[in-house]
């Protein structure tokens, strides 16, 4: 039985990581769900647990700390807890017209 207490949604989508526990600093991943505080994200790199990691996802940047890594196959999985509302901050990100240079 699932004890979590928010739906996770979810994704096959690529986003680009930052982490200062990277080799060059940033990477490719593959974001595996999301939910309303966190998400999971498939790398190719181990990463230690509180890192601070940075995910940017089109026009979107999530900050938070690593709460888990695990081996996935030849990959790991990962899971981010964020401070701000995923929903929220991704709603608000899309709603933002680009401003126009006078």
């Amino acid at each position: 039985m699932n004890k979590r207490s928010r739906t996770r949604f979810k994704t096959d989508l690529t986003v680009k990581v930052n982490c200062s526990d990277l080799p060059g600093g940033s990477c490719k991943a593959r974001l595996a769900d999301l939910s309303v505080h966190g998400l999971s994200l498939i790398l190719q790199e181990k990463l230690p647990v509180a890192s601070q990691v940075e995910v940017e996802w089109g026009s979107v940047t999530f900050l938070g700390e690593l709460i888990y890594c695990q081996s996935y196959g030849q990959e790991f999985l990962v899971g981010l807890k964020v401070e701000e509302s995923v929903y929220e901050t991704a709603r608000n990100r899309a709603g933002q017209q680009p401003q126009k240079n006078s």
